[in-house]
Order: C-alpha cells, then structure tokens, then sequence
C-alpha cells in the first residue's frame, strides 16, 4: 500500500523551505518529543525526488517498522545504517564520521539499471540520528570541521540532510545549517501539549513561528487554526440517545464521555475571551441538531447581542422546517416574528425569567427530553443590577433539569461570578481555550481529554473534528 500523508502533517513553511533548494536543517529537542516522528514526515512528503537514508545509533530495521511502520514504503533497510553506541564512544570520533560520510557516497551513488528504467537516481534525503554520540567525544575544531564536511556533502550531492539532537548547545552547527527547528512540551493540568519552534528557516518568512501538534497514532500531525468553510447543505442525521444518555451530536465525543452526556446532567462550557465565539458552533450546534431532529426539544437563550438569525443559521438548513416547533430561542428577534422567537422582556431579569420557565413548561408538555442552553456571562451583562437573581436562575435550571432528566449547558468567560457558580453546579466542565493560535478543548471535570477542535461542513452540516493532544 502507498505512503499516505497524514492528515495536516507538514508545516507549510517547512515544506516551501525543502522545495526552494535548502540542504540542511536541524531538529533539536528532548528525548519523545517527536523529533523522528517529524522527520519521516518530511522524508515521506519528499520521496518522489529523494531516497531516504537513516543513519541511527542502536535500531535495527526490525525496530524501527515495528515503531514507524508506515515507513516501509520509502525507507528501505538497505537504507537504514545501525553505527552503534559503542563505536560512537569507544572507538575514535573520527572513524565514525568517515563510517557517515560512506553511507551518505554510497547512498548518493546507487545508480538504476538503464535497461530497467529510464528514471534519474534519487537525491539523498539523510536523517542523521547519531550526530550526539559522535559530536560530544569531539573537541570544538574537530566538531566544526565534521559539520562542515557534512553539510558539503549534502550540497555536493544535492540532497538533504537532517541533524537530530538532544543537547541544547548547538551554536557551531545552528550557524552552518540552513534551518534550525526544536521539539518541546508543556502541561496543562495533567494534559501534555507539544510544539514546534521555528526558530530559523532560510529564504522562508516564518508565519506561524510555534505551532503546536500531536503524534496521534504515531504520526506528526499539525495543528492548525479552527476554520470556518460552510458548503453546500444537506438534512443533519441523528444519532439515537440511548436509555440513560443523550448523544452529544457527535460520534468521537460520545466515544470520549462513555455514550454521551448522562440524562438529567448540567454541562459547563468555559470558553476564554480571547477565544472566537464561533467556537462554540462545532460543539454546540450538533447538540441542538441532535435534539430537535429527533423530535425532542430545546430552548437556547441568544446573547444579549446577538441576532436570533445568528443561532438559527446554523440549525435551519440542517432539518426540516416541522422540527423547528420544538425549538424556543430566547432573546431579541429586533423585529422579525416566528414562531421559534420568544422576546426578551427588556431590562427586567425576573420577568425574563418568569418568561423563560414558563416556557420551559410548554416544551415540557409533551414529556419529551428536552436541551437547555444559557450563555450566562452575557445574561450577567445585560442584567448587572440583578447578579443574584441571575446566580440564583442558575441554580434553579440546574435542579429543574435534573429532576426532569433534562440536559442543561451553561456557558461563561473568565471574569464573570456566573463561571465560579457554574463550576461548583456543573457536572462536566469543559474549558475552551487558545494555544499558539490553535483552539483545544479540555475536559477538566473530570479530567478525560484534551483535543484540537476543528468546525467541519464535509458531510453538509456543522460537525466538531476532536484531535487528541498526545
């Protein structure tokens, strides 16, 4: 079977950096944090116009597939050229380099039967993953000079060679070498998040200088920024609730939270202020869809400053236009009447709220499953006067769903006293947040994941693309 790129697996200015003709880059980084990993990414994206050639310390062929094993296809064992610790420490620096210095001429000088093929000889792509054994038995002069013959060869031969290493001191070779990338990792709570740093790629203005990204399934995979691409719709399709769960809309997610959320939970949603409302339109809308499309009902409040049509946008096109009497958004219609519309009572929270139960109590009629979904950051704003009453609706809706074995979701920010009385009440807390430019989701009561959340349209309607951070 071919190679196959993973999904968003190069970094856009790295692979302009390869084609415009450099030859030398270097990868630096702590032990796992992804280094190899990257590496045969960029190796298996190149593979029409170079042969890979994997200098190593102590893996044989048989370790390597075993851990890289979507390899095989471009990474031949002839190819993969074992000089062990041993010889790096042992025996003189210098026999080792003249030991890489073979592997590299010889790959470079493999020619192809011109009576079977009328191809031209691939350029040598070199993955030189035992420059640290080598490198630190050298004096300073020694070093530089082996560097030096190194990145030579890679112009003599005109392919590309790649130093991987451990150590933080790399100033002689950062200088000669044409890119300069390093591997880290973070934690937040107990959630690892890796990046990249392009710290240097010659003849590329660096957009993106961290990007953070995750080795899912053993593959790099970059993350990258939620983007918001609508395409042509078509009717959502459900996916069942089970006896004592209600789907989140979502397959992965359902998968994640052991079948979905538990009927009768409260969901609290926290989504930083720096992080686009439109986030929330990959979790939330699915959800609704879900809800209604099923016959059962839902009841949103809109923000204080949002157009109803905002939220309707992304329900509308997706089911029948009959599903729609189940659903109630709450909040300002700013002259336009449906039947879906329930208007805001002014400045006044207690009678908003009297209009808000009572048409709770509608939906409820029927004794159907019913979502309930509040922005209450917004509400705090456009009731400020009212922050107890507001608090206290809070904890109301929250018993009420509960007893009904309904599903409430409650939003708020940073910054706001609805968010500390949200996670004291809620059941779920997920945190939305920004990293380098790229949106996670976090799962923090209780601690199950932490995810690259994507918007996608693919099949015709709002889907949210979760992409484990390991």
């Amino acid at each position: 079977m071919p190679y196959k790129e993973a999904k968003r697996n190069g970094l856009p200015d790295l692979e302009r950096f390869i084609q415009i003709g450099n030859r030398s880059l270097l990868i630096k980084g702590r032990s796992g944090t992804g280094k190899e990993t990257l590496c045969f990414e960029l190796a298996g994206n190149n593979v029409k116009e170079y042969s890979v050639v994997f200098i190593t310390r102590n893996q044989t062929d048989k370790i390597l597939y075993r851990r890289f094993p979507w390899i095989k296809e471009f990474v031949s064992p002839d190819n993969i050229v074992e000089i062990s610790e041993q010889d790096a420490v042992m025996i003189d620096p210098s026999f080792v380099v003249s030991a890489i210095v073979n592997a590299i001429t010889n790959s470079s000088k493999k020619v192809v039967d011109p009576f079977l093929s009328s191809e031209s000889p691939k350029k040598p792509f070199i993955i030189l993953d035992v420059w640290d054994s080598v490198s630190r038995e050298m004096n300073a002069i020694d070093r530089m000079r082996a560097e030096k013959l190194l990145t030579s060869l890679a112009e003599k031969y005109d392919g590309f060679i790649i130093f991987l290493s451990e150590q933080t001191d790399t100033s002689s070779l950062e200088y000669l070498v044409d890119g300069v990338i390093e591997t880290a990792q973070q934690y937040y709570k107990t959630y690892r998040i890796r990046e990249t740093n392009l710290e240097k790629l010659k003849g590329i203005p660096i957009r993106r200088p961290k990007v953070p990204f995750t080795l899912q399934n053993g593959r790099f995979i970059a993350f990258s920024s939620l983007r918001y691409e609508k395409k042509k719709p078509s009717k959502y399709v459900p996916i069942s609730n089970s006896e004592f769960r209600f789907s989140t809309g979502n397959a992965d997610l359902d998968s994640k939270l052991g079948g979905g959320f538990k009927r009768g939970a409260v969901v609290g949603v926290e989504i930083d202020t720096d992080v686009n409302r439109f986030a929330l339109v990959p979790l939330l809308s699915p959800l609704t869809l879900n809800f209604i499309a099923q016959n059962n009902s839902a009841l949103i409040s809109s923000s204080a400053d949002q157009d109803i049509d905002a939220i309707v946008n992304y329900l509308l096109p997706y089911v029948d236009l009959e599903k729609l009497k189940n659903l109630k958004i709450f909040g300002h219609g700013f002259g336009a009447s449906s039947e879906y519309i329930v208007e805001r009572e002014g400045i006044d929270f207690e009678a908003s709220y009297s209009k808000w139960i009572k048409t709770y109590s509608m939906l409820k009629a029927e004794k159907k499953p019913l979502l309930m979904s509040v922005d209450y950051s917004f509400v705090e704003l456009a009731y400020p006067s009212q922050e107890k009453l507001v608090l206290n609706s809070m904890i109301e809706n929250s018993r009420t769903v509960r007893h009904n074995k309904d599903l409430l979701v409650i939003i708020s920010r940073p910054g706001f006293t609805s968010l500390e009385v949200m996670k004291s009440v809620c059941d779920l807390h997920f945190r939305i947040f920004d990293h380098e430019g790229t949106t996670f989701i976090a799962a923090l009561k209780p601690q199950i994941f932490l995810c690259n959340m994507q918007s996608s349209f693919e099949v015709g309607y709002p889907q949210l693309i979760l992409e484990d951070s390991v």
